[in-house]
C-alpha cells in the first residue's frame, strides 16, 4: 500500500491532469460518457499499479498512456461511431471565427491525436512519441500532414463562402 505522501501525490497528479485526460479521451471517443468511463478506468488501473512504479515523476505520462490504451480497447470493443456534439466542451477556447476544432474533429485519429497533444497539451514531439509509442519522425509527419489537411479544408470552406 502506498504511503500517505504517495497517495497525496497520486491524487494531486490526477486532479492536475484530469482535464487533459478527458480531452484526450474525448478526442478519441467523441462522447463525454465514454470519455469519462475511459478516464475512470485508466485512473483505477494506474492506482492498482502505482506501488510497482519505479518513479513517481512518470505518473503523468503513465496516466495519459493508460487513458489512450483504454480508449483503444473501448473502440475495439464497441467498433462504432459516436456523436461529436460533446467535443467542444472539453477543447480549449478558440476565436469564434476560426472553427479549427470543428475541422480537427473530422481528421483521422492518427492526425487528430498528435495535433491535440501538441497544441492543447503543449507537448513536444518527443513526449508525444513516447506517449503514443510511435517514432518521433512519425509524430512530426502526422502533425505536418494533419495541418496540411486542416489548411486545405479551411481554404475549401473559405472558397465556398466567397
Amino acid at each position: 500500500m502506498p504511503s500517505e505522501d504517495r497517495k497525496a501525490w497520486f491524487v494531486q497528479t490526477v486532479e492536475g491532469k484530469k482535464h487533459s485526460l478527458y480531452r484526450v479521451a474525448l478526442t478519441m471517443l467523441r462522447s463525454t460518457a465514454d470519455a469519462e468511463d475511459a478516464v475512470s478506468d485508466a485512473v483505477e488501473a494506474t492506482w492498482r499499479r502505482f506501488d510497482n512504479m519505479r518513479s513517481d515523476e512518470a505518473l503523468p505520462a503513465y496516466l495519459l498512456r493508460s487513458t489512450i490504451n483504454f480508449c483503444h480497447a473501448y473502440l475495439r470493443k464497441h467498433k462504432r461511431e459516436t456523436a461529436t456534439d460533446d467535443l467542444e466542451s472539453f477543447l480549449p477556447p478558440v476565436h469564434p471565427e476560426t472553427p479549427v476544432w470543428m475541422y480537427l474533429s473530422g481528421l483521422k485519429e492518427k492526425y487528430r491525436l498528435p495535433l491535440m497533444l501538441r497544441f492543447s497539451e503543449n507537448m513536444r514531439d518527443e513526449e508525444i512519441a513516447a506517449v503514443l509509442r510511435i517514432p518521433r519522425g512519425t509524430v512530426s509527419s502526422h502533425i505536418s500532414r494533419g495541418l496540411k489537411i486542416l489548411r486545405k479544408q479551411m481554404e475549401k470552406e473559405e472558397k465556398g463562402r466567397g
